[in-house]
């Protein structure tokens, strides 16, 4: 009969979190079966044709805590794995060597950020909401990654001096930077001259800076909002505060779809990729136009 293995098991045959392994059987990449009690179970046939089907090359059941023996990195979600796993360990070199490899095979920084970083610290927030992982965690992982990026930033060219610039930050109370960082990666790797100001900031501070630094582009990163309102008010100062024609771009989980309609802006981005279309496309036609 074949043998039903818990998601515990798995995990710990392929070096990887139960809850990688939880997620992997409800996307179906893993086929289970549910017990009387509703837990996850796995057959052993299940399991080596996930293992060959995605080319792991894991330890046999017989060696759970044996590390894999293949070190390939060849494809997303091997990535994916290998990164969550330095995060959560806390281990910055390995986080740092997965940064520079992904950013080698995609040659984007929004690919790197749609595609590695921001799926990532999304499955951390549940983790840490399902109480399976520490909110010092997500937190100190936060500070780790931001780092490798800062060095992968300073493996860009300098920033020309005839290059538009582009000037923003998060909000007051939003303290989240990582999608800031990465916003700014991927506009100076569009050519833009940028001054990221940080996060958790007031809005007429940032018009500010838009002013003295003569912002052809203004980004706000919005992941967490205390007061709808109240930024809703405080937009449509910052709006006049900021020439008549200043392109406004938007972005982060905290600009619902019901929220959006009460600000005046130019663009908001689902992503990175999408920003990184629409930045090109402002400074070709800046560039045009001079």
């Amino acid at each position: 009969m074949d043998e039903q293995l818990t998601t515990r098991q798995v995990a710990d045959a392929l070096n990887v979190s139960e809850s990688s392994v939880k997620r992997w059987c409800d996307q179906g990449a893993i086929p289970t079966i549910r017990t009387v009690g509703g837990h996850r179970r796995i057959s052993s046939d299940a399991f080596r044709q996930f293992v060959e089907k995605t080319k792991r090359g894991g330890p046999g059941m017989g060696e759970p805590n044996a590390p894999p023996t293949s070190t390939s990195l060849a494809t997303v979600e091997e990535l994916s794995l290998e990164f969550e796993k330095s995060i959560l360990e806390g281990n910055e070199a390995a986080c740092s060597g997965v940064l520079v490899k992904a950013y080698a095979e995609s040659r984007a920084f929004a690919t790197l950020a749609d595609e590695l970083i921001a799926p990532t610290f999304r499955r951390l927030g549940e983790m840490w909401t399902c109480g399976d992982i520490e909110i010092f965690q997500e937190r100190r992982g936060c500070e780790i990654c931001q780092r490798a990026l800062h060095h992968l930033l300073r493996t860009l060219p300098a920033e020309s001096a005839f290059a538009p610039m582009a000037v923003g930050g998060t909000p007051a109370g939003d303290h989240y930077s990582l999608s800031n960082q990465l916003t700014e990666l991927v506009l100076r790797e569009s050519d833009w001259g940028t001054r990221n100001l940080g996060s958790n900031l007031p809005l007429r501070t940032i018009a500010a800076a838009a002013l003295k630094f003569g912002a052809k582009l203004v980004w706000l990163s919005v992941s967490h909002l205390e007061d709808e309102q109240r930024f809703v008010d405080e937009f449509a100062q910052f709006r006049q505060q900021l020439p008549p024609h200043t392109p406004i771009v938007l972005g982060g989980r905290a600009l619902h779809d019901q929220l959006r309609p009460k600000l005046q802006y130019t663009a908001h981005c689902d992503n990175l990729q999408q920003l990184t279309a629409f930045s090109r496309a402002l400074r070709q036609n800046q560039w045009s136009a001079n």
